[in-house]
This record gives C-alpha cells, sequence and structure tokens, in this order.
C-alpha cells in the first residue's frame, strides 16, 4: 500500500490520506490507521463509513486501533474509520450527499465516474486489492434496526468460500450468502466488488438507528479480532472480549427487500429479529388523513433482518429485508 508510505514491524502509525480522483481533490483527508505486527502474516484490511450514519461500525474500527497490539499481532491491519466523510459530516443517511448516490451499489467504482464511483474506485485500489482478505463494517443507516448479521458472496470458486469461512468466523448470529445484487444499479456492494477482484470480503452489521450502541461496538469489534484468530494473526490471548461466538451462525441464502407502492405513514406489526411466515400481514400504510392505502404482507418465510423504523415512507419506499434458509 504504497498511499500509506514505509510501515514499520511492531508499530501502530497514523495516516492523513488524500484519496486519488478528480472529485476527491478538495476532500479533508480521511483518517487510517496501520498495525504493522512485530511477525510477517496476512494483511487484512477493515473500513467503516461506506454509510456515514452508521455510528457502531465507525466507532469499532476507531477502538480497533486503539485495542490492537501490534507486538501481539502476526500480519498488517489497515483501518479506515469512515470512507464517506461528506456523509458523515452532514448526517446523512444511505448516500454520499455530493452526487446522492449509495456507494455501497457502485463497487468496485469507476476513475471517471461521479464523486461516489471515484471514492470507491480509489477504495479498491489503493487499500483492497492490496489485501489478503477484507472487513467492511456496517449497521442500520440512521431510520433502520436490525439484528446483527453478515454478508458474503455465494459460490464454489475459492474466493467465496474463504469469503464464507471468514464469515461464519466473525461470529453474528446471521450469516447471508448471496449470488447478486438485491437493487439494481452500476455495480455491486463492496463485499462483492472485492470478490470480483479476488478477494476474500465481507460484509458485518450490527447497531443502527442513529445510536451509539455499545453492545453492536462490541459485537464489531470482537468480530474482526475472531477474524484474525481464524487468519493466524492474533493467538487467543489476544482476544480482549470472548474468544468465539456464543452460538453458530445461521447460513441464509436468499435477501427479499420489501417496498411500499404508497408514500405515507408505515406502521409496522414486527421488529428486527422476528421470524415472518409466506402471507402473513407485517404492517401497513396510511395516508395523513388515517385512511388505509396499503396492506403490507411477507412474501417469504424468514427473518427480518432489518426494519424502516421511521413513519414517514416514500413511494416504492423499502421497508425491510427478510433473510431465507
Amino acid at each position: 500500500m504504497k498511499i500509506l508510505g514505509e510501515l514499520k514491524p511492531g508499530t501502530t502509525q497514523r495516516h492523513m490520506i488524500k484519496l486519488p480522483g478528480a472529485a476527491l481533490a478538495k476532500d479533508e483527508p480521511r483518517p487510517v490507521i496501520s498495525v504493522t505486527g512485530a511477525k510477517p502474516g496476512p494483511v487484512l484490511f477493515v473500513n467503516a463509513g461506506v454509510h456515514g450514519g452508521e455510528y457502531p461500525a465507525i466507532e469499532a474500527v476507531i477502538r480497533l486501533s486503539k485495542a490492537l497490539d501490534p507486538e501481539k499481532i502476526s500480519g498488517r491491519v489497515i483501518l479506515m474509520p469512515c470512507l464517506n466523510l461528506p456523509a458523515f459530516r452532514r448526517r446523512t443517511p444511505f448516500v454520499c450527499p455530493i452526487d446522492n448516490v449509495n456507494p455501497n451499489r457502485v463497487f468496485p467504482g469507476n476513475p471517471s465516474g461521479s464523486y461516489s464511483e471515484q471514492m470507491t474506485h480509489a477504495l479498491i485500489t489503493e487499500f483492497v486489492i492490496h489485501a489478503d482478505a477484507y472487513i467492511d463494517l456496517h449497521g442500520g443507516d440512521i431510520p433502520e434496526a436490525l439484528v446483527p448479521f453478515v454478508l458474503c458472496r455465494a459460490g464454489e470458486d475459492g474466493v467465496a468460500k474463504k469469503s464464507k469461512e471468514i464469515a461464519m468466523a466473525f461470529g453474528l448470529p446471521y450469516v447471508l450468502t448471496i449470488t447478486k445484487p438485491v437493487q439494481p444499479s452500476k455495480g455491486y456492494s463492496s463485499y462483492a466488488g472485492a470478490a470480483e477482484k479476488g478477494i476474500p470480503a465481507i460484509l458485518a452489521e450490527a447497531g443502527g438507528v442513529g445510536q451509539m450502541d455499545s453492545a453492536a461496538v462490541e459485537l464489531l469489534v470482537n468480530g474482526v479480532k475472531r477474524v484474525m484468530q481464524h487468519l493466524k494473526m492474533l493467538g487467543p490471548e489476544g482476544q480482549a472480549l470472548g474468544t468465539s461466538a456464543s452460538t453458530t451462525p445461521k447460513v441464509l441464502t436468499k435477501f427479499e427487500w420489501v417496498y411500499t407502492k404508497h408514500a405515507g405513514m408505515w406502521y409496522p406489526k414486527v421488529a428486527a429479529g422476528d421470524v415472518v411466515k409466506d402471507g402473513e400481514a407485517i404492517g401497513h400504510v396510511g395516508d395523513l388523513f388515517g385512511d388505509l392505502l396499503e396492506k403490507i404482507v411477507s412474501p417469504v418465510n424468514g427473518v427480518v433482518l432489518f426494519l424502516t423504523i421511521n413513519p414517514s415512507v416514500a413511494k416504492e419506499g423499502l421497508l425491510m429485508g427478510i433473510g431465507v434458509e
């Protein structure tokens, strides 16, 4: 990673990085921390803040930068607390306010594209492709609640298999393996964009609703440490908070997203983590007179992985995502 300069074994170094790209030329530098172990080993890249309002993920990377002792690490961990600084500064959910694009739908990016496309391209080319494994930390955005889960690419190739191993090692309740994007876009989510480049990768989610949830931060910090143990970068003595997941993650293979046809007030009947059945009433959308516009029913049997908790929803707005075994 030439962009970081010389990285000395047995040290933690702080860097202020200007990402390449014409659209990013006037950006403030992004903080990056390199924790270079005293012993050789793999390179793990961890970032958060692809969505600027997912605060537990950002805090987890900050805490990792303080907690990881380079003398106890084999290899190197590169940490970027927040990629999407414009959204973080302006408290903007989902998209980057400069181009109104969701960065997590345009990986691996485009060096000649919009701001978000150039930003994701820089992340991939300057950091991800130089790593042996990649973890992108997320959570429910400002209007979302969720149950913790991990995403990775499905498949039988070596990268997909290694990605699933990392996902299982992370230790959250659900692991979701999928083969195609859940929304039409110009590209992929981060984990899929990295896998396309041959890098085993996962996207881990915990926390949400614009809150600094300490339990969610701990889940994400511990998950990264478990992956480091899996990669033989960290011994059991280096795990400060629990050495293994309490239960084996449940593997899900489909992600069904539920939308409303109408703009109005959203009244869910379920919560994140609830099990739902095909055809079950899971909420309704009403107008500002209080009249019913639309009954919302589950299209599948599954578990609610995330849920829009704000009452105001737009036409064709996203209401929830359901994971299916």
